[in-house]
């Protein structure tokens, strides 16, 4: 198993300085590597103090001067919010260049309205947009050339420079939240990425159709695709429950508010009927029941009690990938540090040493 550290960059209801809450997580970032992890990957969101990463990019190609092995993911380019895939494209060359292949393109569609109506998009065409636009970029990384002439996107044949430093073609990963982007992602050969929505055990549906229809696309078996968690871990269970139950809750509200979750524009909008759904789930189960069932599917507990959860998921799930976060809802920089590193010291190793299917162990 491959784990990564996602970055979420949030200040908790502006509890402190924005200043304060870069210099806490750039700070957990600095620990990826030296602990062990995978990856390093950033989220993308603007304007808001839910996650304040409008470029994960940037922050990766900073990372890439200081890091030697580990890989950067972004997580994810939400592409219907960027005018222009060139680039998105030569941006992410570049990145690959200072990392010496070490990037890894991860994209996404989004689901925030406010930002939608910021960048003057309509998130009606968001689908749309993500599949003219992860076409080009495609295409670009590979060949080096961007050019485009479709409905959204106008784009005279381009030579990105520097040239690619390497194919993308095993490094591309996308979100897949809904039933309609599980099809999209295995049709572009991606690597599936989720994060918590409801039971991992309820999403053996979920990560089935990506393996059958990836395999239907390419020919090929599909690679494990990779479940997002939010983590607590402490030796303490009911340590580590209780700053789960704070902090973690603390972030669904954030969610709540961000994405306005209960809210039925999701009616309207072409593409995300899933969340139309679960706008009216949600409305009818109330914020606190919702916030607690959020809690519950995520990972936190003793080391023990973490690899008992992470084995139970594999076997209803089979192989997959994992990348947590450890700073969120007001974590503190204290109890975000204490928990990765217990986590790095007596999880990380055990799960990093999992076969997958098929493999020969040695």
């Amino acid at each position: 198993m491959k784990v990564g550290l996602l970055m979420v960059f949030q200040n908790f209801k502006d509890k402190v300085s924005d200043a304060e809450a870069y210099q806490r997580d750039m700070h957990i970032a600095d620990l990826a590597e030296p602990l062990g992890f995978n990856t390093l990957g950033a989220v993308e969101h603007h304007f808001n103090s839910y996650a304040m990463a409008p470029d994960g990019m940037q922050f990766l190609s900073y990372m890439a001067g200081r890091t030697k092995t580990i890989n950067l993911m972004t997580g994810a380019v939400i592409l219907p919010w960027w005018d222009s895939p060139l680039r998105v494209t030569e941006k992410m060359i570049l990145l690959d260049h200072l990392s010496q292949g070490r990037a890894l393109f991860g994209i996404g569609h989004g689901l925030a309205r406010r930002e939608y109506d910021v960048f003057g998009v309509d998130m009606g065409e968001a689908r749309d947009r993500f599949d003219e636009s992860a076409e080009i970029i495609i295409k670009g990384l590979e060949s080096g050339f961007v050019e485009a002439d479709g409905k959204h996107y106008k784009q005279v044949k381009t030579e990105v420079r520097p040239k690619p430093f390497a194919s993308f073609k095993d490094r591309l990963y996308a979100v897949a939240m809904s039933s309609h982007s599980v099809a999209k992602v295995a049709a572009l050969g991606a690597v599936m990425m989720s994060f918590a929505q409801k039971p991992w055990e309820e999403m053996t549906d979920h990560f089935g159709t990506y393996r059958d229809l990836f395999k239907e696309h390419h020919n090929r078996q599909a690679p494990p695709p990779i479940c997002v968690d939010f983590m607590s871990c402490d030796e303490s269970g009911d340590r580590a429950e209780e700053l789960a139950r704070e902090h973690m809750a603390n972030y669904y509200v954030t969610v709540l508010d961000h994405y306005e979750m209960a809210n039925d524009h999701f009616d309207s909008i072409k593409g995300y009927d899933d969340y139309a759904s679960g706008a009216e789930q949600l409305r009818e189960t109330g914020n606190e029941a919702a916030g607690e069932a959020f809690v519950d599917i995520n990972t936190w507990g003793t080391p023990q009690q973490i690899l008992e959860k992470l084995e139970s998921r594999k076997k209803a799930l089979g192989d997959f990938d994992l990348t947590i976060q450890v700073s969120y809802g007001g974590m503190t920089l204290e109890n975000a540090e204490k928990s990765i590193k217990l986590f790095a010291e007596k999880v990380l190793p055990e799960v990093q040493s999992w076969s997958r299917v098929g493999e020969k162990v040695a």
